[in-house]
């Protein structure tokens, strides 16, 4: 049964929700680029180099919950996207979006990297700087959501036709990565079993966006939800005293993060309606260029960082969020222009 919906995957996808769309999805909507703003400027600040006080260091403990973000707005975003378009629009869709970026950002910085000189060798060793930068395939979450991109079709499907199955099978091959492939690949991802086992621990929270965007209505007006959440922050606190040789343990990390996304969802949203239109303005320049401030911001923050290592913490990390800022809007500004350009041909 599964193998022929496969197949017939582009008349599935055709397919309109007829219902109404719940409360929580239409709220995330609603919120989506000021959530993605504040997801990359955690990503940002977990990334920055230049000082360790406080909040500065809370990032660099908790500030990863970015991307587990960025992954869950993805999978409830490519729901809706399979929903209302042909496989073709929808690959066509997420292409257009994902590698033009990925190209100019990446080759730009490969550019940079070659004129760099004396930091080269740093930068090489520290952000695997390389010929792959060319397509931004030196960071790891590139070729992660590629993946995920490509099977998100058949996960779609699976989680329409076989929900208990499918969920069974995407927790034990998470489990069995963080605990049997995970510890031994550690940070290194660029090879084929570092970029699954890399894919695979960030799996669940990408199929808890797509299953909450079919079933949103299960979060509507409960307080159940906070309990996930409570669960989740005390263990993520709890797990982030203990010694990361501990195995198993980012996986643990990853799945209470998974279990309290919609929690953290809600509560970003309830900030963000109490936040001035003002702030909200400059919260969603972030959520609308995340995807090009992550392509260039750690490369800018590593090459200031050895270069003025020796300058005020606070000016560095200014100049480097404004760099990346300026450097992000310039590289889609260009890609704007160049299809314009090319449609106009």
């Amino acid at each position: 049964m599964l193998i022929i919906s496969i197949i017939n995957i582009k008349r599935l996808s055709l397919h309109k929700m007829k219902k109404k769309m719940s409360k929580f999805n239409k709220s995330t909507s609603e919120h989506r680029a000021s959530i993605m703003g504040l997801s990359m400027l955690s990503i940002m600040l977990f990334h920055q180099y230049f000082t360790s006080t406080i909040p500065f260091n809370l990032f660099h403990n908790f500030g990863y919950w970015g991307v587990d973000v960025f992954l869950f707005l993805s999978g409830m975003g490519l729901v809706n996207s399979l929903n209302n378009n042909s496989i073709k629009v929808y690959f066509s869709r997420r292409f257009n979006r994902l590698i033009p970026s990925c190209f100019l950002c990446g080759s730009l910085k490969y550019i940079a990297f070659l004129l760099l000189g004396s930091s080269v060798a740093v930068l090489k060793d520290g952000l695997n700087i390389g010929i792959l930068s060319l397509l931004s395939l030196d960071l790891w979450f590139i070729p992660t959501i590629i993946i995920l991109y490509a099977l998100s079709p058949i996960f779609f499907i699976s989680l329409k036709k076989l929900p208990i199955i499918f969920a069974s099978i995407v927790l034990f091959t998470f489990f069995a990565n963080g605990i049997l492939i995970k510890p031994e690949v550690g940070y290194e991802w660029l090879s084929p079993i570092g970029i699954f086992s890399w894919t695979t621990e960030r799996l669940p929270v990408f199929c808890a966006g797509m299953f909450v965007a079919m079933k949103g209505e299960w979060i509507d007006g409960k307080i159940s939800y906070l309990v996930p959440f409570l669960i989740s922050a005390i263990g993520l606190v709890f797990l982030e005293k203990t010694e990361y040789s501990f195995v198993g343990i980012q996986a643990l990390i990853c799945f209470a993060l998974m279990i309290g996304m919609p929690a953290l969802i809600l509560l970003l949203i309830k900030a963000l309606e109490k936040t001035p239109n003002k702030l909200i303005k400059t919260i969603n320049f972030f959520g609308h260029y995340s995807l090009e401030l992550y392509l260039v911001h750690e490369f800018i923050f590593w090459t200031l960082k050895i270069n003025f290592e020796s300058y005020n913490p606070f000016l560095m990390l200014f100049m480097g969020g404004t760099l990346s800022c300026i450097s992000a809007y310039t590289c889609k500004y260009i890609i704007a222009k160049t299809k314009s350009l090319l449609q106009n041909i």
